[in-house]
């Protein structure tokens, strides 16, 4: 499975803002105050429907946001004229795409890193990073803390988290798991369920996600020149544990491979 295979979570824009925009704020708030502190030009690579780009941008900072996804770069664009943003948006592969600039703050989130399943999409991915990263700028990003989560099999389906869609319907969102430790991988498919009048919907979607243990993320970045300068385990900067829900690394490339 590749990145290509990783889009059917992405094919609703309006909506997926409506889900994912409430529990964004943390991480939005987290990102906003980096760009503050590092400054521009920013790049967010994975930036997706623009939740965490617009506001970035909104700080008066040069932004250039970089995804795969055709619909959600389309969505992200029109609300960034809606508030007047001036972003460039490129349609691309995070893995080998070159803008042909560097960037002082280069960021991901929304756990994109975990749709890098392979080490050697890890390696590709952090390859485009360095080529767009000024000297002595910043890289940050997140990724699910495995000790943090269940990665047991779960094939009864369980209840997440309701929404009302923008056509007005009560959505109930649910999913099913399946875990791969050998490849680290975790198999979600989620439904989406909601009454059209008196006729019954659901819409259902897979998704596949590479948990990337902290030892293992160190030694990864290690080996790809980037030292990290400061970790969290979650977005109110708590130090990472074996409970925390996620690790949240803000690094620079290392002094060796700069010299």
């Amino acid at each position: 499975m590749n990145a290509y295979d990783n889009l059917e979570e992405f094919t609703d824009p309006p909506n997926y803002d409506i889900e994912e925009g409430e529990r964004s704020a943390p991480r939005i708030a987290f990102y906003c105050d980096l760009a503050k502190t590092n400054g521009g030009p920013a790049l967010e690579i994975a930036c997706g429907s623009g939740l965490v780009t617009l506001p970035v941008a909104a700080l008066g900072l040069d932004v250039t946001g970089v995804d795969l996804a055709r619909p959600m770069l389309d969505h992200a664009r029109k609300k960034a004229e809606s508030q007047h943003l001036s972003i460039r948006w490129v349609e691309a592969d995070a893995r080998s795409f070159d803008l042909g600039k560097q960037y002082q703050f280069v960021f991901m989130t929304g756990n994109a890193f975990q749709a890098f399943l392979r080490r050697e999409d890890q390696e590709a991915l952090f390859a485009s990073v360095k080529r767009h990263l000024l000297p002595h700028g910043v890289f940050a990003f997140e990724t699910r803390n495995p000790s943090g989560h269940n990665l047991t099999d779960q094939p009864e389906e369980e209840f997440e988290y309701s929404y009302r869609s923008m056509e007005g319907h009560r959505v109930s969102v649910s999913f099913t798991q399946r875990y791969d430790p050998i490849a680290q991988i975790m198999y979600w498919t989620s439904y989406r369920r909601w009454k059209d009048g008196d006729r019954d919907r659901t819409k259902e979607t897979h998704i596949a996600c590479r948990f990337t243990y902290p030892q293992e993320l160190e030694a990864l970045l290690h080996y790809n020149s980037f030292e990290v300068v400061q970790q969290f385990g979650d977005w109110d900067r708590q130090a990472l544990s074996a409970s925390s829900p996620s690790i949240i690394s803000i690094c620079r490339v290392s002094d060796q491979a700069s010299n």
